[in-house]
């Protein structure tokens, strides 16, 4: 049987490169997530329409909206329903996300880079396999504004027993901060790997991963100079899908090697091994 991997920003960009690769190479049944679903129903055509004869993946796609709690209900009972009986997803990938070049206000950053994947996690958990993963699509530049905190707010973030409750304070109080510069986008994606940290405590029998997948060419890098296609976009994502990992709630680089939070590590410099946030 085929895995079922859920894949939300699926109709463009890393997301959509990702949905193909998974469709093509690992003959995975995919759900392209879009919250158009005439654009879904376009990518999804653009993948089927390209699939080689050989291909037994199978890509569809489903309509969700990562910042609303309405579209999410209905994408799990869509899923569901579309699910055989007795089938259940392998993995959930939280790609969805927006800031940057795409001109959002920082309350709408925060709502769909830290808490849409949490919504998107709640709903879907009781259809994911006891044995399955989670792969939350982070940025380096999560790393890059949790640098810039003080001493003491970077310890809280590094830390692995972080709350809810202390994420969600910090998306608030974090807001009004020098430090992120980016419009709310590096610190959601920071909170989005506490929130990682804090899932994998509550979660052990799961692998959940974050990572960065480098600067990548898409309409939220537009004119900054990223030079990387989408497609070399998915490489620490497929690691965390599928590959053998030896830790739980981990930050990885682009390179697909475990990184610290706290400072950006660049690709190909040796892994991170867990120093302590000094």
């Amino acid at each position: 049987m085929s895995q079922h991997i859920l894949v939300t920003g699926g109709n463009t960009g890393i997301g959509l490169a990702l949905c193909k690769q998974l469709t093509y190479d690992y003959g995975c049944h995919v759900y392209l997530c879009s919250r158009s679903l005439e654009k879904g129903t376009a990518a999804v055509k653009s993948i089927v329409d390209g699939k080689p004869a050989s291909c037994k993946g199978q890509c569809e796609v489903v309509q969700l909206d990562t910042s609303s709690d309405e579209s999410v209900v209905s994408a799990v009972a869509d899923v569901k329903a579309r699910l055989a009986e007795g089938a259940q997803l392998y993995a959930i990938v939280n790609n969805a996300g927006t800031g940057l070049g795409h001109g959002a206000t920082p309350d709408v950053v925060m709502n769909t880079n830290l808490f849409g994947p949490k919504r998107v996690i709640e709903g879907f958990m009781p259809l994911l396999s006891k044995s399955g993963r989670i792969v939350n699509v982070g940025s380096g530049a999560g790393p890059m504004y949790v640098a810039r905190c003080s001493s003491d707010v970077k310890k809280m973030l590094c830390n692995p027993d972080i709350s809810w409750e202390q994420i969600a304070e910090h998306a608030k109080s974090g807001l009004g901060s020098s430090a992120d510069g980016m419009g709310g986008y590096g610190l959601s994606k920071a909170l989005l790997s506490c929130y990682t940290m804090l899932l994998a405590k509550q979660h052990p029998e799961l692998l959940i991963s974050c990572l960065s997948p480098g600067f990548i060419e898409t309409s939220m890098t537009k004119g900054m100079g990223a030079s990387k296609s989408p497609e070399e976009g998915t490489v620490s994502i497929r690691h965390c899908l599928f590959e053998k990992l030896d830790g739980n709630g981990w930050f990885y680089g682009s390179d697909a090697l475990r990184s610290p939070l706290h400072f950006l590590r660049n690709p190909g410099e040796p892994p991170y091994k867990g120093e302590p946030v000094e």
